[in-house]
């Protein structure tokens, strides 16, 4: 879809500006308007895993977990979204600026490739493997390909929930320290 991802940048930058503008308002829970926000965006990333799923079964990709394991597919895909989510917005809480978001992104989108996306871990060596042992995308995405091909595995789910809660906990952490940090500067 072109401009598809401008529309949702353009979106995402008024978000933060209400955030900004949130702010420095007095009275009120300043929280829930960011608590908003990520909120959309958890319906953002869900709805996004809707026309990525239709395009893998008109290749073929069959869930062996059936309609739950793909509806728990979306879930924890959107959970994923919402846990990242609170990193952009501390920047733009501490910075004030949307490019420095937009910067930020560059720093993040590397650790979506050092992982197992292309290779399996066992294949991986070196620093590599180091990198991607650490990395908790790695253990979403083996949470992701367990819901497809494997069924509902314990042992291969619980990593990928686990990488869910500590990225959410250190990111809306982040996030909701800054925005009382940028409350109490204005």
């Amino acid at each position: 879809m072109p401009g598809g991802e401008q529309a949702v940048h353009q979106r995402r930058d008024r978000g933060r500006c209400q955030i900004e503008a949130g702010a420095q308002l007095s009275g009120g829970h300043r929280s829930a308007l960011l608590l908003g926000l990520m909120v959309a965006d958890l319906v953002l990333v869900m709805a996004w895993c809707v026309p990525v799923l239709l395009l893998g079964f008109l290749v073929g990709v069959e869930f062996v977990t059936g309609v739950a394991g793909v509806l728990a597919f979306i879930v924890i895909a959107g959970l994923w979204g919402l846990a990242f989510t609170g990193s952009p917005y501390a920047i733009t809480l501490q910075t004030g600026s949307p490019a420095a978001v937009n910067a930020a992104f560059l720093l993040f989108f590397p650790f979506a490739f050092l992982t197992t996306s292309f290779l399996p871990q066992d294949a991986l060596t070196g620093w590599l493997a180091t990198i991607a042992d650490y990395n908790p995308i790695t253990y979403l995405l083996a949470t992701l390909k367990s819901l497809i091909s494997d069924g509902w595995v314990w042992d291969d789910l619980w990593p990928g929930l686990l990488a869910i809660a500590v990225v959410g906990a250190a990111s809306f952490t982040l996030a909701f320290a800054t925005l009382r940090g940028r409350v109490s500067r204005d």
